[in-house]
């Protein structure tokens, strides 16, 4: 900031002949001079004149100037007329200065009185990668720039090499993870780097050539071992089997296996002409635990509020609450641990919890935790690294977080706009998207700008999800209900966005509510809309007679969410509206719970992908109903199993996922589930079960929360290639 005032010195005049009193002739103006604000370490000048209004020059006497004012190069004497030079101010700290600059003619004292305030150099947001940002004095702004191509930079990621900076973003050579061996899936783990995972099964003919796979040549076709079930004739007095890579009709010997094992039933095996199998056993639960039993009336100590979970491949199970209780981890092992303090929600994510407004204490955080000890590895605040963000908006919190990719961590942050007005309604919000590397190192951040933010009806991230490329689809819709947990209305718009936080498109449905958004194989399921959208243009793509509700998705067939009470289950053309099968439930059955995940079922003649849900029984009179776990073939909507579950419960089943021989559930909450944060301030009951031949599924989409980890993200490595990208 750069001053141009004029100051005038007036010097002692020349001694003309019969001329006294000269020296009161020479003044220094103005008499003050305010240098206004300038920021620490930056000049500001003025200009200060000296005026002689006599004829002759007259020599001048100065005092000593104190810092931070400075003066180049003094007159020593004042010809007749103006003299004019430059006072500068330049603090070195933020503080209030004065001082005088004075000279003298014959011993008559001049000066001018100086003042200038200081205040340090504002500091510029943090910048992403492959980013400047330094302050323009001229505009009173931080102007960001880009780094010149070629400068060297920090991807963080152990899947690049040689990273630079290339169009304003971190580029590098990708690592090669290629074990040579084609029978694995080769990937890069941002965190981890190369992971080299079994491959799908190789598929067979659909009769007596079984799929096999040979490290060098990839899959192949092989006979299928003599005896092998291979059509639908199969009784125990006639069977088709393969014999020598055929399928032949044949009379089976005792001990051929007529029926496969499942969690809860031992094979079948032929005795005669029946097929002798044990009744199904009932799963008994393998570690419960409930929160309403916590606490101490006597004490006045409410129970924990606990109403959510993720579930890890190794079965280990980690709950939380909202805003309300610490994360409690690995709550089922032999070395549980618990969080500093509590957050708004959690979820997995590159073997790390990753927690939003963590701690609760400050709002706009997520951090990472250690899930054995809780430890935090790190932590993003977005008030640190976007400051300017604080200038127009308040109250920041976050909303939602989704994953993009191992290297990708999508957190939508939201606040309330900054406003004069006390009475400002809280209605009105505003939002902000980061993207974040796996380190939480900031990748990109907006605001979002659109006309259905600005209505002051709460409108609010009721979906949020990404596909298996990392594009992002964030879903509005004004909230109905109010305080939290919030209920959603319409209409809705879908937002997209890149990997990277660049925008794609926005679709805009009138009569649409809100909800929660699967995304799997190139197309959108909103979960309150019976109409799918194309994920590359936000296009419609086809329509079904009845909402997805929170459906899954198999590579062959999307199945939407049975509702409670329902009695039948249907399965569609994956990617079209054409039903593909019906399964009715049986007459005393309806179906107990609107929670649907997709398992893999291993079985002797290979790997089957059935939807897992529950059914209520209320066959037999004068009892309470019987729940049954219900598995049902995504093929052909045929019961695979049925298995009777033995647990105390309040509530039908709430919450649902499936890992690695195991099945964990939540229920005995008594608040919303489909809103947000669903099931907020109640206290859940959880429970676990072995399942023996169930894993996680091999598909595109497992479920609502993208499988265990509550991720929200389409599963990478087994999906189909994804339609109109």
């Amino acid at each position: 900031m750069r001053y141009s005032l004029l100051v005038v010195m007036v010097l002692a005049g020349c001694r003309e002949p019969g001329l006294t009193g000269s020296s009161g002739r020479v003044h220094l103006e103005p008499r003050t001079l305010d240098f206004g604000m300038a920021y620490v370490g930056q000049d500001a000048d003025a200009t200060l004149t000296i005026r002689n209004d006599g004829l002759s020059p007259m020599p001048l006497q100065w005092n000593s100037l104190q810092e931070p004012f400075f003066i180049d190069g003094l007159p020593t004497v004042a010809p007749s007329g103006e003299t004019r030079f430059e006072v500068h101010f330049r603090p070195s700290e933020a503080a209030r200065y004065t001082a005088s600059v004075a000279l003298s003619v014959d011993g008559v004292w001049t000066q001018t009185d100086l003042m200038g305030l200081s205040q340090p150099m504002p500091q510029c947001p943090q910048p992403v990668s492959c980013h400047q940002a330094a302050f323009d004095l001229a505009t009173g702004t931080c102007v960001e720039t880009q780094l010149p191509d070629g400068t060297g930079c920090d991807a963080h990621t152990a899947c690049l090499t040689d990273s630079v900076c290339q169009a304003g973003r971190c580029v590098g050579q990708a690592v090669t993870c290629d074990d040579d061996n084609a029978c694995t899936v080769d990937v890069c783990n941002a965190v981890n780097g190369c992971e080299h995972l079994p491959a799908p099964p190789c598929p067979g003919d659909g009769s007596c050539q079984v799929g096999v796979c040979d490290p060098h040549a990839g899959c192949g076709l092989k006979p299928a071992d003599d005896g092998t079930a291979c059509g639908p004739i199969q009784t125990c007095d006639q069977a088709q089997v393969c014999i020598s890579g055929e399928c032949a009709l044949r009379d089976p010997p005792d001990g051929f296996v007529c029926a496969q094992a499942s969690p809860c039933q031992a094979e079948g095996r032929c005795l005669g002409s029946s097929c002798e199998r044990g009744p199904a056993t009932t799963l008994n639960e393998s570690w419960s635990f409930d929160s309403a039993s916590t606490g101490n009336p006597v004490l006045n100590q409410p129970p924990q509020q606990l109403h959510d979970f993720v579930l890890e491949p190794s079965g280990a199970m980690s709950l939380f609450g909202f805003f309300q209780t610490a994360p409690q981890l690995r709550v089922n092992t032999e070395h549980p641990a618990q969080a500093e303090g509590p957050s708004r929600r959690c979820m997995l994510w590159n073997n790390r919890l990753i927690c939003a407004d963590y701690p609760a204490a400050v709002n706009g955080k997520v951090s990472a935790l250690d899930l054995a000890t809780g430890a935090t590895l790190w932590t993003f605040d977005l008030r640190t690294a976007r400051p300017d963000y604080l200038t127009v908006a308040s109250t920041l919190f976050l909303g939602r977080l989704a994953v993009q990719g191992s290297d990708r961590l999508a957190a939508l942050f939201e606040a309330y706009p900054k406003t004069n007005n006390p009475n400002a309604s809280t209605n009105c919000r505003s939002y902000f998207l980061v993207v974040l590397d796996a380190s939480g190192s900031m990748v990109s951040a907006q605001p979002l700008t659109d006309p259905v933010l600005d209505v002051c009806n709460h409108p609010h991230p009721y979906g949020f999800g990404a596909d298996s490329v990392g594009n992002l689809f964030v879903s509005f819709s004004p909230t109905i209900g109010m305080p939290a947990p919030l209920v959603p209305g319409s209409p809705t718009t879908v937002m997209s966005f890149t990997r990277d936080g660049v925008f794609r498109w926005k679709f805009t449905d009138q009569s649409l509510r809100g909800g929660e958004l699967a995304v799997a194989t190139g197309l959108l399921y909103p979960e309150n809309s019976a109409v799918a959208i194309m994920a590359s243009t936000g296009q419609t793509a086809f329509a079904l007679a009845e909402p997805f509700g929170r459906l899954v998705v198999t590579r062959e067939r999307s199945v939407p969410a049975p509702n409670v009470g329902d009695r039948a289950l249907k399965g569609y053309e994956a990617g079209t509206e054409s039903i593909r099968w019906v399964h009715p439930l049986g007459p005393d059955q309806s179906f107990w719970s609107d929670q649907i995940r997709l398992a893999s079922w291993q079985t002797r003649t290979g790997e089957r992908t059935v939807a897992l849900t529950f059914v209520r029984d209320d066959g037999v009179a004068g009892s309470l109903p019987s729940m049954m776990l219900e598995a049902i073939d995504t093929r052909d909507g045929s019961e695979a199993f049925s298995c009777p579950v033995a647990m105390g419960y309040r509530t039908e089943p709430q919450l649902m996922e499936v890992t690695e021989g195991t099945l964990a559930l939540m229920e005995g909450s008594d608040s919303c589930g489909k809103c947000d944060p669903p099931f907020a301030a109640s206290s859940a009951a959880f429970h676990t079960f072995r399942l023996p031949l169930i894993s996680a599924a091999r598909e595109p989409w497992l479920g609502t929360f993208g499988g265990p980890g509550h991720d929200h993200r389409e599963e990478v490595l087994f999906t189909a290639p994804l339609l109109g990208q």
